[in-house]
């Protein structure tokens, strides 16, 4: 923010009052400007904090408990914003997505009633499950049971091949190649094309 006396005829500026004026009315107007815009923040779930957080808890029914860090209350409230209404897929993949960065797909299983939740870039845990069991369970129709699922994969270093065990042999470009050893067994599958995806592994 320019300062208020450099906004004034020169004159001004060469008068020591003139001058300590504008300096306190600038100090009080950088408040205002730090002040609005912390109020704008609290409008949103996303960057609340404070009071405002407190706020939204409320509003969504949520014990406010001081002990938990914001970022993790924020969480919580996020779930419970995308919650809300007739539960769907997408809300509870979103509801998912607010604990992780990881993607979320949600895997129904119709004849066992019950569905799973699968976060597809990581091995896991998530921060926090049991916040995330809290409003799955809540939302979710009472029937049906439900997991937390985790996968981890890797994209193919080559168009094709089918991989017995480590250190086997395959011909890349017609040329002899040795696939290195490695521990993971999950390596072990078929690439139809550079690009495709291995499981790593899940959980």
């Amino acid at each position: 923010m320019t300062p208020l006396i450099e906004q004034l005829p020169a004159h001004y500026q060469r008068s020591p009052q003139d001058a300590e004026l504008q300096r306190v009315l600038g100090l009080l107007a950088s408040q205002l400007q730090e002040d609005k815009e912390l109020t704008l923040e609290q409008l949103y779930p996303s960057t609340a904090s404070g009071w405002g957080l407190e706020l939204w808890e409320r509003a969504y029914g949520l014990t406010v408990d001081y002990s938990l860090d914001e970022e993790r209350r924020r969480s919580r409230v996020l779930a419970k914003v995308k919650g809300v209404s007739v539960t769907t897929v997408a809300q509870l993949r979103g509801i998912a997505e607010a604990f992780s960065q990881s993607a979320v797909e949600i895997v129904e299983l119709f004849d066992q009633y019950r569905f799973e939740i699968w976060y597809t870039e990581t091995i896991g845990p998530i921060a926090h499950p049991e916040d995330l069991a809290a409003i799955v369970n809540e939302l979710k129709p009472a029937h049906l049971e439900w997991a937390v699922k985790y996968r981890q994969t890797c994209p193919a270093p080559v168009y094709g091949a089918c991989v017995g065990r480590s250190a086997e042999w395959f011909v890349l470009r017609q040329e002899p190649y040795q696939m290195p050893k490695w521990p993971v067994e999950a390596f072990v599958g078929a690439a139809p094309r550079l690009g495709e995806t291995f499981i790593l592994q899940q959980s």
